[in-house]
């Protein structure tokens, strides 16, 4: 059997019994523990299932399948970084921004310029601790009910107060992105969040590093017709020509410096 065989028949197992350890996978499929582990990490970086510590989970397990705050904080921190400090000089004096919740709009928010009379809306709880002690920020956090592994508010409260504000721009994470499914996501509680977002904002400006990249998960959020500015760390030269013809400007840390 071929690697991409036996990839596509874990990926249906593991939807079928949503979760399981690398050692019973690797008894069920007769490879070994670290050839599973290599097929796990492929098809987690493909976004057709999670891959945890000694195992893997299906994208629709309980009917979220969101990746815990700390493991997302853990991955690619250098070039969520960069993108963060890149994305962070869009923000202009008397600015009103939403910060999607995640680890790389965290970063953003870390790197804000020394500008003033800046609102930030934020549904995220980690972001508005990074921010409350900034003199020059006004800082709004939207309410809701907590998912506590990853630090977001989400829920009806969260819709209902977004969809009465408008701001200058809103900074979306993704879980995945492609030209084709543009903006996807792994749980089906956050996407009328980030619609909400997204219809609030004057600019859309979504934040995400290369691994993201030509992926597609669980829920799409929107085409990439809503939006205005990706800031990522590297993309492959067919990817950005199709994403310029879109009318997309890319930020590209260093690059565009």
């Amino acid at each position: 059997m071929f690697a991409f065989e036996r990839q596509e028949l874990i990926v249906n197992y593991v939807n079928k019994v949503k979760k399981d350890s690398v050692k019973s996978l690797s008894k069920q499929f007769n490879v070994s523990e670290v050839t599973m582990r290599r097929d796990l990490k492929e098809l987690s970086e493909k976004g057709l299932l999670i891959k945890t510590h000694g195992g893997a989970l299906s994208l629709n397990h309980n009917l979220s399948s969101e990746i815990p705050y700390a493991r997302k904080f853990s991955t690619n921190v250098e070039s969520k970084r960069e993108i963060g400090k890149a994305a962070a000089k869009i923000i202009e004096e008397n600015d009103v921004v939403i910060f999607d919740a995640g680890s790389t709009t965290l970063e953003v928010a870390a790197h804000l310029p020394n500008v003033k009379n800046v609102t930030v809306i934020t549904n995220d709880i980690k972001i508005a601790m990074v921010l409350a002690s900034n003199p020059n920020i006004s800082l709004i956090v939207t309410g809701g009910i907590l998912q506590k592994s990853v630090y977001t508010l989400v829920g009806p409260m969260t819709e209902n107060f977004l969809s009465t504000i408008h701001v200058n721009k809103a900074f979306l994470g993704a879980d995945a992105l492609s030209v084709d499914y543009g903006i996807t996501n792994r749980t089906m509680q956050e996407i009328p969040i980030k619609r909400a977002m997204i219809e609030a904002a004057e600019e859309v400006i979504v934040v995400v590093d290369h691994s993201k990249l030509n992926k597609k998960v669980f829920a799409q959020i929107c085409d990439l017709k809503k939006v205005n500015k990706i800031v990522i760390d590297k993309i492959d030269s067919d990817t950005k020509e199709a994403f310029m013809k879109i009318g997309i400007q890319l930020i590209i840390p260093n690059k565009n410096e």
